[in-house]
């Protein structure tokens, strides 16, 4: 996300704690919302009271993790920066954040693994939808035949629901020449006019995922999504495993977050 600076006008990030055109203070300067983690220590314990695996999420927290496919963070002894980075898949490192703030760098990477347990918890919804054949013990004919009708039905209804756009991925959209994102049920709108996200209706029935542009918006002409602006959107929904309950559900264990994460985007 990118503002103005009030003082030489120049075109800057949000994170920046001043101007790097002119020195000036940034006004605008965003900081975390107060009711996630602020600390590297303080994730950890997130993280371990939610049972989450970081190790299969590829996650390091306090750790310059140097192998391809993870993310992570951890303070720089040199400089006192806070990092917040990505190793791609083929080890090209991007850096989502770099700065003294650690609240905000915090934030940064707890977004991201919400974000990590959402596409486990979609792939393990589409797959508990598919029809998958389960064991059963003997019954009568008109069970089976009842069960049956049922299986069929789901698939269908499934297929429909994929077809409207209801199973999309996380990401930017482009629609009818204006470019949306996507978390979980919610969708935001670009605002060319005033180069800004802004809160949109549920545009699943018409957006299908040929529209996908990807999970960065390399491929958009838009601002970067601000996922801490909005973070506050998904925290009081069942969009994050079921709303107050952010434990890791041992049903999403089929999730392989190595093949099935998007290792070639900066974040």
């Amino acid at each position: 996300m990118k503002v103005y600076c009030d003082y030489c006008g120049s075109h800057i990030e949000a994170t920046a704690e001043e101007c790097p055109h002119c020195g000036a203070v940034n006004t605008h300067f965003v900081r975390t919302a107060t009711d996630t983690p602020t600390t590297i220590e303080e994730l950890k314990a997130y993280c371990d009271r939610n049972r989450l695996p970081l190790d299969r999420m590829h996650v390091h927290l306090g750790e310059d993790y140097r192998a391809p496919k993870a993310f992570g963070i951890y303070k720089d002894q040199g400089t006192g920066h806070f990092i917040v980075y990505k190793n791609k898949g083929n080890g090209e490192r991007a850096v989502r954040y770099e700065g003294t703030d650690e609240a905000y760098a915090v934030n940064e990477l707890y977004i991201k693994i919400k974000d990590l347990v959402m596409d486990a918890r979609e792939h393990t919804s589409r797959s508990s939808s598919s029809g998958t054949p389960v064991r059963r013990r003997s019954v009568g004919s008109g069970m089976k035949s009842t069960i049956t009708f049922i299986i069929v039905v789901v698939i269908l209804m499934a297929l429909l629901i994929s077809k409207l756009g209801g199973m999309g991925k996380n990401g930017y959209y482009n629609y009818d020449g204006d470019t949306y994102y996507r978390h979980g049920s919610h969708w935001y709108l670009f605002d060319d006019s005033s180069n800004t996200w802004d809160r949109a209706g549920d545009m699943s029935p018409y957006i299908e995922d040929d529209d996908y542009l990807g999970r960065s918006n390399n491929d958009a002409d838009t601002e970067d999504f601000p996922l801490s602006d909005f973070s506050g959107d998904w925290d009081t929904n069942d969009d994050w495993n079921g709303g107050n309950d952010n434990s890791w559900d041992d049903s999403y264990d089929s999730y392989d977050f190595d093949s099935g994460g998007d290792w070639d985007s900066d974040w």
